[in-house]
């Protein structure tokens, strides 16, 4: 095992109950001008922030702590509102504001604007499993000595033509789409216990891959290769996996039976049956949500696969393993 990485903090949240009320006023201004994907990204990250004592609004800029966030569609929703614009009204409708947040990582820099996060600044995309790949990349920087926090998870934003889009055939018929943010503060565990903090669990292992027949014969052996990389990143045998995590969509989950081989968890977890499909949230939201649930010391797998091929694993811990 290279070391295991803290959880020190986390927030969710989905259309349902983003109130920007609950945010700083300085960090509420920024969100209330924002577009859909940066305010639920501000929302949740400073829920996270919050519960890890990490939430500083003002000062120098923090050098040590960073954002890694996963999104599968990112600025798109503010790329089509642009484009339309210009479509309607040609070069003079252009909004110099809606421009800015024309890039991917608009959210990510946001997120670290308001909050004074002076290290890494990354948004990576892997489809649908893009928070879990975030999450393990974090892992990777903070283990690697990089920083010493980092706010890592995933967040998309829907809109009707979106939805429609996903509904008529970029979406498994009968999943429904949701909208959402999730992310964790990930910490080094050395100075989550020296600044006295209470920690959520223990990341103790990573891994992605890709899957390039999620639908053929050989379909699975990436996801298992994941799983297997994430194990032994861990130091963890198959048989001490207590729970699984999974957030394969019902039309992949041959796919995942055949990826587990030997690993026979007591609980499985499926937080999309009950959430729909949350693309970037959803590896974080996966992992809350089992974190919640089980005793201190249970080892967890969590699972993530888009049907575009992208896979991830990671091992958690609930509690302080150390």
């Amino acid at each position: 095992m290279r070391g295991a990485v803290a959880i020190t903090g986390a927030g969710a949240v989905t259309s349902r109950d983003a109130a920007l009320a609950s945010l700083p006023e300085v960090v509420r201004a920024r969100a209330a001008r924002a577009e859909r994907v940066t305010q639920l990204v501000l929302l949740a990250a400073g829920s996270a922030l919050a519960a890890a004592g990490l939430e500083a609004t003002d000062g120098a800029p923090r050098p040590r702590l960073g954002v890694v966030l996963g999104t599968a569609f990112g600025c798109f929703l503010t790329n089509a509102d642009y484009e339309r614009r210009l479509l309607e009204g040609g070069p003079a409708a252009a909004s110099p504001r809606l421009f800015a947040a024309t890039v991917s990582n608009a959210a990510a820099g946001e997120l670290a604007i308001a909050y004074r996060l002076g290290g890494p600044l990354i948004t990576l995309s892997a489809g649908a499993a893009s928070g879990l790949v975030a999450l393990g990349h974090a892992a990777d920087l903070l283990r690697a000595g990089r920083a010493d926090a980092l706010v890592a998870g995933g967040a998309d934003a829907l809109d009707e033509d979106l939805r429609r889009w996903l509904a008529a055939g970029g979406l498994e018929p009968g999943r429904a789409a949701a909208e959402g943010a999730a992310v964790l503060v990930l910490e080094r565990a050395d100075r989550a216990r020296a600044r006295g903090r209470a920690v959520l669990g223990m990341v103790e292992g990573v891994a992605a891959g890709f899957e390039p027949e999620p639908a053929g014969a050989r379909a699975g052996e990436g996801l298992a290769a994941a799983a297997a990389a994430a194990l032994e990143d861990a130091g963890v045998a198959p048989s001490e996996v207590r729970v699984l995590v999974s957030a394969a969509p019902p039309a992949l989950a041959a796919l995942e039976s055949r990826a587990l081989g030997g690993i026979a968890p007591r609980t499985v977890v499926r937080p999309k049956d009950a959430l729909g499909e949350t693309f970037g949230a959803a590896g974080a939201l996966g992992l809350l949500a089992a974190l919640a649930e089980v005793p201190p010391g249970t080892a967890l797998l969590v699972l993530d696969v888009c049907a575009s091929g992208h896979v991830a694993a990671l091992v958690a811990r609930a509690g302080d393993a150390g």
